[in-house]
């Protein structure tokens, strides 16, 4: 099950519990229970932090055939709770989604490649061709066995983390409009790029899908736009790219590239300093024991400790001095 939003010329909005079935060879999605548009009125609060979904909707929803509890509600009920039961329910991580991936997937290749793209850019921040053929099944289990609704609906929940700076990055990589351009930046800095054309690129591309038969199944036919391609038409010409130094970039990308991690060198000790550090004799040092060592270096780690006012540098020097002769004895 899941939630659906759809507009309302008179409320604003209607919300509409749906669920996808299996249809043939495809998903369909059907209504279970139509909240109206203000879902919060079928939640009872019976004190404190509880709360309960009005029994209403789980009868009417069963009615149809659907066994429903709780806590399969209480996922769509969510978003409309007060935050501060939201932050306690999070705390005892209570059912809030669905259930665990499951274990045969439908092979990549036979998801639709703008499914793939939007997965890609929202898990892993951007849209690699060669990431997509190296990608695990189970990395695109969000897309099985639901209806195109319940995925379109399930992507513009995903998309909310996106920033605005971030929106026309995103569609213009989740259209692929970078492989139509032959310039060495197009990936990097598509704000270069001949704008007018891109346009036009974008709003072919756009017709295609929607004129896409093997995307939409199981969905009802539409004489115009479908309507969960309209907020991708808004947010392509509603965004800007965030102007940058193409030069300054490309001199970032070349440090980050010749970055090296250098680790610290290890501090080495000397026997004499060692035992000086320790607060032994040379001779008395060699014929310890891992007990005896242990013991004296906890009470001079207590003295030079830099939390009691000792040297933090004597205190490097001690704990290696420690870590040093341990050594020498496990090799004995």
């Amino acid at each position: 099950m899941y939630l659906a939003c759809l507009a309302d010329k008179d409320h604003g909005s209607r919300f509409i519990i749906r669920q996808s079935y299996a249809h043939g060879r495809c998903y369909r999605s059907r209504n279970l229970f139509d909240l109206g548009d203000d879902p919060s009125r079928f939640i009872v609060y019976p004190g404190g932090n509880g709360f309960y979904i009005d029994t209403a909707v789980e009868d009417a929803i069963t009615e149809q055939g659907v066994a429903v509890s709780q806590f399969d509600l209480e996922p769509i009920f969510m978003p409309f709770l007060p935050w501060h039961i939201r932050r306690v329910i999070d705390g005892f991580n209570r059912k809030t989604r669905a259930g665990s991936p499951p274990q045969n997937c439908v092979p990549a290749d036979c998801l639709h490649r703008f499914d793939r793209y939007r997965l890609h850019f929202l898990k892993l921040g951007r849209v690699d061709s060669r990431d997509l053929g190296a990608t695990p099944e189970r990395f695109y289990a969000s897309l099985q066995h639901k209806s195109r609704d319940e995925i379109e609906y399930d992507f513009i929940a995903a998309e909310r983390i996106l920033r605005t700076q971030e929106l026309a990055h995103y569609t213009y990589q989740i259209f692929d409009l970078q492989r139509h351009f032959s310039e060495g930046f197009a990936r990097s800095h598509p704000e270069a790029l001949d704008q007018d054309r891109m346009d036009r690129l974008f709003v072919d591309h756009l017709c295609q899908l929607n004129r896409d038969d093997q995307f939409w199944a199981g969905s009802d036919a539409c004489a115009g736009l479908q309507h969960h391609l309209v907020r991708y038409a808004i947010m392509y010409f509603d965004s800007c790219f965030p102007l940058r130094d193409p030069l300054g970039g490309f001199a970032r990308d070349f440090m980050n590239r010749h970055r090296r991690h250098r680790p610290p060198q290890p501090v080495q000790v000397s026997l004499a300093q060692s035992a000086r550090l320790l607060g032994v004799t040379v001779d008395r040092l060699k014929t310890m024991d891992r007990c005896a060592l242990t013991r004296q270096y906890r009470k001079r780690a207590l003295q030079h400790h830099p939390d009691r006012g000792g040297d933090p540098e004597n205190f490097v020097k001690l704990s290696a001095a420690y870590r040093q002769l341990l050594t020498g004895m496990a090799r004995r």
